[in-house]
C-alpha cells in the first residue's frame, strides 16, 4: 500500500556466488518506498563494519480495506537508504525518501496524493550462498506520511505503517549476476479520515522476482517485480564504501 508506496528495509536477497576465486554477497537493503530489503551484489563476504549508500525509485498499486468500502492506491516514491555491516552476512537499514505522485480512488472518487516523508529501520541477515543457493531473511518497519487533496480541493491526512518480514532466495552464477525470488508478509495499516480511520491491506504478501547486478566491487544496481499481492517495480542503484 502507500508505505509500501511505503515503504523501506525489510526483505531481500543477499547474492552469494563464485567468480575468480571471489565470492559475491548481499551488500544490503536497497527499499524503493520506504524500507523493503532488496539484494545488491557487492564483493566481499569476509569484510565487517563496511557502508553502503543507495538510492531507489518505485511504484505500487494495492487496495486498502476500510470499514466503509476499499480504497485502490498508485503510489510512486524514492528513497536514500544507509546500510552498515557490523558482521558478516549481517545488515542494518536505515531509510529516508519521499512519495511522489499518486492517487487514491475511493467511493467512485479520485484523490491526489501529495508528495510527504517516508521513513524506516530494517535488519537481514544472509544464509548459505557461495557455489550454493542463499537464503535471505529480513524485519522491517517504516512510516510514511501524505496528504490527499479531494476534486473540491478539501485536503486530509494519509498515514502509513508498515511492519513487514520477508524470505528470499536466489543464486549468484557469478558476481556479476544474481536472479531471485522473494516473499514478504506484512502487517500495520492505514489511517484516512475521509474513509472513517482505519484501513488494512487487502494484500497482506507480496511474490516477486528480481535480479542484482554488480558493476565493479563499488558499484551495484538491483531490479524487482512483484507480481503477486500487492504490486511493485523498484529500480535501485548503490555504493559500497
Amino acid at each position: 500500500m502507500y508505505r509500501r508506496a511505503c515503504l523501506v528495509a525489510s526483505v531481500g536477497a543477499v547474492v552469494a556466488g563464485v567468480m575468480a576465486a571471489r565470492s559475491a554477497t548481499a551488500c544490503g537493503l536497497t527499499p524503493p518506498i520506504g524500507p523493503n530489503g532488496l539484494p545488491a551484489v557487492c564483493h566481499g563476504d569476509e569484510d565487517a563494519w563496511r557502508f553502503r549508500a543507495g538510492v531507489a525509485l518505485g511504484g505500487t498499486a494495492t487496495r486498502i480495506e476500510f470499514g466503509e468500502g476499499d480504497a485502490d492506491l498508485l503510489q510512486s516514491a524514492t528513497t536514500a537508504t544507509l546500510d552498515v555491516f557490523p558482521l558478516q552476512r549481517l545488515a542494518l537499514s536505515a531509510t529516508l525518501g519521499a512519495a511522489l505522485a499518486g492517487n487514491v480512488d475511493y467511493e467512485q472518487v479520485r484523490y491526489d496524493l501529495l508528495p510527504g516523508p517516508i521513513g524506516g529501520v530494517g535488519v537481514s541477515y544472509r544464509f548459505f550462498g557461495g557455489p550454493v543457493p542463499f537464503v535471505h531473511v529480513s524485519l522491517s518497519a517504516s512510516l510514511a506520511r501524505a496528504t490527499s487533496r479531494a476534486p473540491d480541493g478539501t485536503e486530509a491526512s494519509f498515514l502509513s505503517r508498515d511492519y513487514r518480514a520477508g524470505l528470499a532466495v536466489g543464486h549468484a552464477f557469478s558476481r556479476f549476476f544474481a536472479p531471485f525470488a522473494v516473499v514478504r508478509y506484512f502487517g500495520a495499516g492505514t489511517e484516512w479520515t475521509v474513509a472513517g480511520g482505519h484501513g488494512a491491506d487487502a494484500y497482506r504478501y507480496q511474490v516477486g522476482a528480481g535480479g542484482a547486478f554488480g558493476f565493479s566491487e563499488h558499484w551495484d544496481a538491483i531490479v524487482e517485480v512483484a507480481f503477486l499481492g500487492e504490486k511493485r517495480a523498484t529500480l535501485g542503484a548503490g555504493y559500497l564504501f
